[in-house]
Order: structure tokens, then sequence, then C-alpha cells
């Protein structure tokens, strides 16, 4: 099923609305951008799918911007983060230490899943 409305933000939002929606929900700036790097797993383009690792922010870094078969990789959310120094320097670092992603990662989703997300059980 979908996503729940307002929960997740659009993805068509620029790095200004981001900021301001994550902030509204007590997430920092480098807190929205570790959380996005879970874009990594998954069909949108940033290295292996099945694998989770820093290769969504390599990606980010590289210029021209990567398509695959012609399609853009990622979402619009995804390429706005590389137009704001604060997040351009979290994606810098998490491109270069893996470690430091995982860490980090780990908290921010111990934060979000503690700030109320919900889980089904099947």
């Amino acid at each position: 099923t979908a996503d729940p409305t307002g929960k997740l933000p659009e993805e068509t939002l620029d790095v200004v609305a981001l900021k301001t929606s994550f902030g509204k929900k007590g997430f920092s700036t480098q807190e929205m951008v570790v959380l996005s790097g879970a874009h990594t797993i998954g069909g949108k383009g940033f290295g292996n799918p099945n694998a989770f690792d820093n290769a969504y922010f390599k990606v980010l870094l590289e210029k021209p911007r990567p398509t695959s078969s012609g399609m853009p990789i990622g979402l619009p959310t995804d390429w706005a983060l590389t137009e704001d120094d604060e997040c351009l320097r979290w994606i810098d670092i998490y491109a270069e230490d893996e470690d430091k992603f995982f860490a980090d990662f780990r908290d921010a989703y111990t934060k979000l899943v503690n700030s109320g997300a919900s889980w089904r059980t099947a």
C-alpha cells in the first residue's frame, strides 16, 4: 500500500522545502541527508539494489548526473540535496566514510522509528 499521506515529503520538493519538512518533524539537515541514504536500496539506480552501502552518496557526486537507460537516476529530492552547501558537506562525508554513514544512519533511523513510525505485521 502507499505511504500514509504527509508522512514522507513529496518527491518534487526543493532543498529549502525538504529542510523545512524534516525540521518540522524534529530532524536536522544532517539527519535528513543520512536518512536519504536509504535510497541506496531498491530500484532507484544507486548502485546494487540489494546492498545497503554508501553508493547513494557517491552517485550524487557524479558529474554530469548519471542516467540509466536514458532515464535520470533517483528522485528530484535526491538531486536537490546537491544544490545546498550544508547538504553537500554531509554527502561528501558519507561518500568517503561508509562506517560513519552506517553509524549516523543507525542513530537517525532509530530516532525516526521512535518518533512514531508504525509497522504492520504480516
